[in-house]
């Protein structure tokens, strides 16, 4: 029988054997957000699929992926599903409190949006100081290095949401799924009351920026901000891939030897 690293595929009895080896479970995360015209809206696929290839290179587990996040800038596009921060913090604290009850204390947040980072930072920060554990967490599509992007590009850097690296991934991993043909235009607008959009929460005027919380259509009606999608390939999402899926493993190996 293939081993299974994922607990939602366990009895509880093949669960309690497991927890006597006090392992590392993975906590995968993303969101159902627009992710422009064409692309699928459920981004957390992407995490899933990355989470269960970290788990069988470095023989850890995984629980089932949370599948909506923080995405309040996106709600002005059909099918963006979002949680209030209060919402987010109180699921993730109630699935820690359940692997605390039975002893499994060392768990490391997966998470494939953005938009959850704050919420992560309060739950670790709260149950370091209630618990003495340490929750790391690490933003997936964040891990590409630049030089990467550049040679997978070909010297061209397309990154931005609905843009790279999350077009060229979903055309790799669901290209059934994809539509392509929905795309037209960037139609990126860059200024916002006469100010320079820096990102979704900072414009500037010369030198100077400051804090404007902005939502997606504020920049772009098709859902793309700072970024392209022109150069999305099965071949770069593949590559892309399995160097998120490459660079993760090796973090989770060096947090596997941690004790605390």
């Amino acid at each position: 029988m293939n081993k299974k690293w994922e607990l939602f595929r366990m009895t509880w009895k093949e669960i309690e054997e497991v927890f006597k080896e006090k392992p590392v479970v993975l906590i995968p995360m993303g969101s159902t957000e627009q992710q422009g015209p064409h692309t699928p809206t459920g981004d957390y696929r992407l995490t899933e699929q990355v989470v269960s290839e970290v788990c069988k290179r470095t023989e850890t587990y995984c629980t089932s992926t949370i599948q909506f996040g923080c995405s309040e800038y996106f709600r002005n596009f059909p099918g963006t599903i979002s949680f209030r921060h209060e919402t987010m913090i109180a699921v993730l604290n109630d699935i820690c409190q359940c692997f605390f009850d039975h002893g499994v204390t060392k768990l490391f947040f997966f998470n494939g949006h953005g938009g959850n980072a704050p919420v992560l930072d309060k739950v670790s920060r709260d149950i370091r100081r209630k618990h003495g554990y340490i929750i790391p967490s690490i933003n997936l599509w964040q891990q590409i290095p630049l030089a990467k992007k550049l040679e997978v590009f070909e010297g061209e850097n397309p990154s931005g949401h609905g843009a790279e690296p999350l077009t060229s991934v979903s055309s790799y991993l669901f290209p059934e799924e994809m539509r392509m043909d929905l795309f037209d235009s960037e139609m990126t607008s860059s200024k916002f009351l006469g100010f320079d959009i820096k990102s979704f929460d900072k414009v500037a005027m010369a030198d100077i920026d400051f804090n404007v919380y902005l939502n997606a259509n504020d920049v772009s009606p098709e859902g793309i901000v700072m970024g392209t999608p022109r150069f999305a390939s099965c071949d770069r999402g593949k590559t892309l891939f399995e160097n998120v899926v490459d660079r993760t493993s090796q973090i989770i190996e060096m947090w596997k030897k941690v004790s605390f």
